[in-house]
């Protein structure tokens, strides 16, 4: 294992358990559709994030680019739906 790898186990450490109450009952007022919404593009942004490990992990350059750049575009959409719920549904990006 590398010393890249270990560094990224830090990161995984603060990762919550996606069964808590905030996934089952979303803060009052938050809208259903959009945080229904949001668990999906999370899931998605796991599976593709772990497709790009597992094709670079392979050396297939070629399938590790087609993941990365559909992993890009579902964390935009991640992103977008984290603003929308955070900002009310007002149009105000996230700075980052």
């Amino acid at each position: 294992m590398s010393s890249r790898h270990d560094r990224n186990r830090e990161f995984e450490a603060g990762l919550r358990d996606l069964a808590t109450p905030e996934w089952n009952n979303p803060a009052p007022g938050t809208d259903a559709q959009t945080m229904h919404g949001l668990h999906v593009a999370s899931q998605n942004v796991l599976r593709l994030a772990t497709q790009t490990y597992n094709a670079a992990a392979r050396g297939d350059e070629a399938a590790a680019q087609a993941a990365r750049a559909s992993l890009e575009k579902q964390l935009g959409l991640t992103t977008r739906l984290i603003d929308e719920l955070l900002s009310g549904g007002a149009d105000q990006p996230t700075m980052h």
